[in-house]
């Protein structure tokens, strides 16, 4: 399975500056918030589609042990480079979220803006492997861009991207406790021409 439209994903990144910046996501935010709320500190954590960096960043700074995977090699390296000059010791490597095979149980498995690369022949199977290697009582914070007819289509969605339907990340995690889900709108410029986009969030916690 060839990865996807890589050498998209390594021009931003060679850009100059940060193609996300370098503020956390708000789903990351949310996780910090709940993780909080929780009577188990969650700690050991995988940031599936990790970019430059910017969320496994936030997670260390918050005591994290954070490992980020992404298919650009280009991100790995400028994620890999702001972490330790910030004295921050992440482990960064080149995988695709499609393939890529978790090697233990963790207590957050972590994906912002890279479930969409996922076919939906596979989908399923790909969610069951990251909730089976999640810990009892651990989370999974996911979300996906779903389409909506009045918001013009992103300039920066690739064309081997798959939407999602409204609510169909929900239903994956039907058999876990829901933390905290909905569906949200948001401006976005980092293509450098200002959309809107719709996306799914779902923050949910594997039964004990």
């Amino acid at each position: 399975m060839a990865p996807v439209s890589e050498p998209s994903y390594d021009e931003r990144y060679s850009r100059a500056g940060w193609y996300w910046g370098t503020k956390p996501s708000g789903l990351a935010r949310d996780v910090l918030r709940v993780v909080r709320s929780l009577p188990r500190r969650s700690r050991q954590l995988v940031d599936l589609g990790s970019g430059e960096g910017r969320d496994s960043i936030y997670f260390a700074r918050n005591g994290f042990r954070v490992e980020g995977v992404d298919l650009s090699r280009v991100g790995i390296v400028k994620a890999a480079r702001r972490a330790a000059r910030l004295g921050l010791r992440i482990r960064f490597h080149v995988g695709d979220v499609r393939t890529y095979r978790l090697k233990r149980p963790l207590d957050v498995v972590f994906c912002s803006g890279a479930l969409n690369n996922l076919p939906r022949r596979i989908r399923a199977a790909r969610l069951a492997h990251f909730k089976a290697n999640t810990v009892p009582g651990g989370i999974n914070a996911m979300n996906a861009f779903v389409p909506k007819p009045y918001l013009a289509p992103s300039p920066e969605m690739d064309p081997s991207e798959s939407p999602f339907r409204s609510g169909e990340l929900l239903g994956y995690y039907g058999d876990w406790r829901i933390l905290d889900s909905g569906q949200l709108e948001f401006d976005c410029n980092s293509s450098g021409v200002p959309h809107r986009h719709a996306m799914d969030v779902v923050i949910a916690q594997k039964p004990d």
